[in-house]
């Protein structure tokens, strides 16, 4: 059986994993020593960085792999690193991921992006490979604007991947290329974007950015 554990990027210092991300990458280690004698484990882990106008030399993905690294030198770590936000870890992964055949896809995430994430996985997914979502923290629930956050960014994706099929992982990359402003700075104007597809409008959406860097 071939099990892969799936984990999104997140919150880096130096280049050491913080937050969020670092309870991921310990969820997945745990599992991996738990579990790698019945199985055949490969880890899986996915970002590039929070944005794409900032020069760093090294990815979250890139972090993320040597963390494992040097607690599990003989370790498979699979690395995609060209998203920049949750929709994108799932969309640019999908394919790397289906490449590798699992029996099942473990995803880690905290309770906050829970529903977010889900719903993520099942649009892009779509079932296309055995996987589940398992949170590994309740921290943050107590946060009412990230809360709220949360929300605004599920009712987004909602909103602005609607046309796009359950499954077809590469009309979701087109989007997110080509619809949003995400990853081509200019190309798609910020304010209108999100004055349209974001609860309260591009202040909001600024003002949750600020609450945001809490998260990881």
């Amino acid at each position: 059986m071939k099990t892969v554990l799936f984990v999104h990027g997140g919150k880096v210092e130096g280049r050491a994993p913080i937050a969020h991300f670092l309870l991921r990458l310990k969820a997945a280690v745990d599992y991996y020593q738990q579990h790698s004698s019945e199985q055949d484990v490969i880890f899986f882990v996915s970002g590039r960085w929070t944005n794409v106008t900032d020069d760093f030399d090294v990815t979250e993905a890139e972090v993320g792999k040597r963390w494992i690294k040097e607690r599990l030198p003989n370790t498979t770590v699979v690395t995609e690193d060209i998203s920049v936000e949750l929709i994108g870890n799932f969309a640019f992964s999908k394919p790397l991921l289906t490449a590798l055949n699992p029996d099942n896809v473990i995803i880690f995430t905290s309770e906050l992006l829970l529903p977010r994430t889900r719903m993520i996985a099942e649009r892009i997914i779509a079932g296309d490979f055995p996987y589940s979502v398992q949170s590994i923290t309740s921290e943050l629930m107590d946060n009412p604007h990230l809360v709220e956050r949360e929300i605004c960014a599920t009712n987004l994706f909602t909103k602005v991947f609607q046309t796009v099929a359950n499954g077809d992982d590469a009309g979701f990359r087109d989007a997110l290329l080509y619809s949003t402003p995400y990853y081509f700075k200019g190309f798609i104007n910020d304010k209108a974007f999100f004055d349209k597809y974001w609860d309260g409008g591009f202040e909001h959406f600024s003002n949750s950015r600020t609450v945001r860097k809490t998260l990881a």
